[in-house]
């Protein structure tokens, strides 16, 4: 099990708070094997539950930003844009970790000839799926933790 002790100081007050929420992800927990200027980053990568894929949910706190991700093609990050409070960003993320593993928030890829296009969030309390556009040529993959709302769009046509 990671010491999260030996985390730099960003990283520990992030983790502090993600697993007082979450404690059973930090069986999940690590140090960032890919920063290699920040060696006391946190990263977590904990398996989706519907299928245990390994592209699951990712945070990290490298580069004194917290960096949200979910499978192989969609990341947001927090703190980047100059917030005066560490706080604010830190409850931003853990905000959007809770609506998303409370299938909230939905997360959308869109591709053309499977080639990723891009990515994004749908908030399931204010947007709706049925209003997600496809264009001509492109398929829209809609992934949620739970799997509930997961399905592939084609346009239609």
């Amino acid at each position: 099990m990671i010491d999260l002790e030996r985390l730099n100081d960003h990283s520990r007050q992030f983790a502090t708070q993600l697993f007082r929420r979450w404690p059973e992800w930090v069986q999940y927990a690590r140090f960032d094997p890919y920063e290699d200027f920040e060696k006391e980053a946190l990263l977590v990568e904990v398996p989706r539950p519907v299928d245990g894929s390994g592209h699951g949910l990712f945070i990290t706190t490298s580069e004194w930003e917290i960096s949200v991700g979910f499978g192989e093609n969609f990341h947001t990050r927090f703190g980047t844009t100059g917030e005066s409070s560490i706080g604010d960003f830190y409850e931003l993320a853990l905000k959007f970790i809770a609506d998303f593993v409370e299938e909230k928030l939905v997360v959308a890829i869109a591709y053309q000839e499977k080639e990723w296009l891009g990515s994004w969030k749908i908030d399931l309390e204010t947007e709706s799926l049925d209003e997600v556009e496809v264009g001509s040529g492109e398929m829209v993959k809609i992934r949620s933790w739970l799997g509930t709302y997961d399905r592939e769009l084609q346009p239609s046509e």
